[in-house]
């Protein structure tokens, strides 16, 4: 009697600031950070937010208003980041002053792997996608779909991290949307304990044979919510 269990934990979802505005439950600001919506837009300065969600895997696109091209005494981050594990398994994109980055790190070393971007006067003051993929062999870096690096050194191992955006200015750094695909998990946490999202398709036949010849087959696909602890 063969049975068979297929189980899909892809998470994919689209953050839309006009829908969402700025989630209370989604979002952990660290004071004194200036973070609110303003007409269907996310908007940071003078600090830094982490996503209450974490995340393993998957690609992560963040439609951002960058307001200057990189200049002395900008430092801007977002992508994948904890600051409980501070510089180890995490991905993300960089402006240090005049300068632009991609970093990836892994678990063993707080050196990163550095690729040094040549900054586009079309990314300046407009709505322009970056998009990090993290693979459990590679982390890839895309501006506007097109890819600007590959790193296949410092790679976050398996564990799971929060979104992480930071704008150290007093100006305004822009998020039009967060969007998540092919993530493999997404835990969130709530007062009631931490979850995790997952899809799970099963089917079995079996089948007997006596006077008579009886088969049946069935399937079921369910989509859930499961509570971690």
């Amino acid at each position: 009697m063969p049975d068979t269990t297929l189980v899909n934990e892809h998470y994919h979802f689209f953050y839309d600031p006009f829908l969402f505005g700025i989630r209370q439950d989604y979002w952990k600001p660290y004071s004194p950070v200036t973070f609110k919506a303003v007409n269907g837009k996310i908007r940071i300065s003078s600090g830094n937010v982490n996503t209450t969600g974490v995340f393993m895997y998957g690609n992560y696109e963040f439609k951002m208003t960058i307001p200057t091209a990189p200049t002395a005494g900008d430092s801007r981050i977002f992508g994948l980041y904890s600051k409980a594990y501070g510089n180890r398994n995490c991905a993300y994109f960089f402006i240090s002053g005049s300068n632009f980055y991609v970093r990836s790190y892994n678990n063993d070393s707080a050196v990163a792997e550095q690729t040094t971007i040549t900054w586009n006067t079309a990314w300046t003051n407009t709505p322009i996608s970056f998009e990090i993929r993290w693979r459990v062999d590679r982390v890839e870096f895309l501006v506007n779909g097109s890819k600007i690096a590959r790193h296949h050194t410092k790679i976050p191992s398996q564990v799971t991290v929060p979104v992480y955006l930071s704008n150290d200015g007093n100006d305004i750094l822009e998020m039009s949307y967060l969007r998540f695909d092919e993530v493999r998990k997404a835990v969130f946490g709530s007062e009631q304990g931490w979850y995790s999202s997952s899809s799970t398709t099963s089917s079995s036949t079996s089948s007997s044979t006596s006077s008579s010849t009886s088969s049946s087959t069935s399937s079921s696909t369910s989509s859930s919510t499961s509570l971690l602890i």
